[in-house]
């Protein structure tokens, strides 16, 4: 696999200036992380790195990871897997292939995604002669301490994509949407939902809300479902 592009801006970066005239030499890497780099206590989060050779392309050599703070951050796995108690901090970490080290990466500790619930009924109506819903709203909430979490994100989706096609849209004109949480763990942007084309009521919809912790696995309470009646 070529990695051709990725490796040179990652070769400016570390500022790699002996390269070997042949392939099979790890000359540079690549770092994969999460967007955004965060890290959840009691969540396991699996950095990955990548080393790759003159040419670009991956080479089966295992890439290892450290972190200078490890007051704040367990390294569970020297290849990856990386975990938190904080629930708040920005520990830095780093990867390496021997004496190739990579630029250094700041995490961010933020309180974990405990529980994601609807904060308004979960059946909302429409009126006759609106084409748009009243906010779908959910947060993703820890419990320690209290409140929402920021910067993580929730995953609205139409289930019937079929049946609703030309009917209904987010407002990014698709029937799935990701909306990034603010302070109180809602979207900071309210999500609502545009009916587009005049159908014979009543016209039903749901809508699926998801969310996951950085590692990917889901929060509790997810999915939830939202049912749109337009009238």
């Amino acid at each position: 696999m070529s990695h051709r592009r990725a490796w040179l801006a990652a070769l400016a970066v570390l500022g790699c200036s002996d390269l070997a005239d042949s392939s099979g030499v790890v000359v540079a890497l690549e770092l994969q992380l999460p967007v955004p780099p965060a890290v959840e206590p009691n969540d396991t989060l699996a950095l990955i790195g990548y080393a790759l050779d003159i040419n670009g392309d991956t080479l089966d050599t295992p890439v290892y990871w450290r972190t200078l703070d490890d007051t704040l951050l367990t390294i569970v796995d020297s290849i990856g897997l990386v975990t938190t108690s904080r629930t708040s901090g920005s520990p830095r970490v780093q990867a390496r292939v021997g004496s190739l080290v990579s630029q250094l990466v700041t995490l961010t500790i933020r309180p974990g995604s405990d529980t994601l619930r609807l904060t308004v009924p979960d059946t909302i109506p429409v009126p006759a002669g609106d084409s748009v819903s009243d906010t779908l709203g959910a947060a993703v909430e820890s419990r320690n301490p209290a409140g929402g979490v920021s910067g993580t994100s929730i995953l609205y989706e139409v289930v019937d994509t079929a049946a609703a096609q030309g009917k209904v849209r987010f407002v990014n004109g698709l029937t799935t949407y990701r909306a990034t949480t603010g302070p109180t763990g809602a979207p900071a942007t309210p999500v609502v939902l545009y009916k587009i084309t005049d159908p014979i009521p009543p016209m039903t919809v749901q809508v699926t809300v998801s969310a996951t912790r950085p590692s990917k696995t889901p929060v509790p309470g997810s999915p939830q479902q939202f049912t749109i009646l337009f009238q």
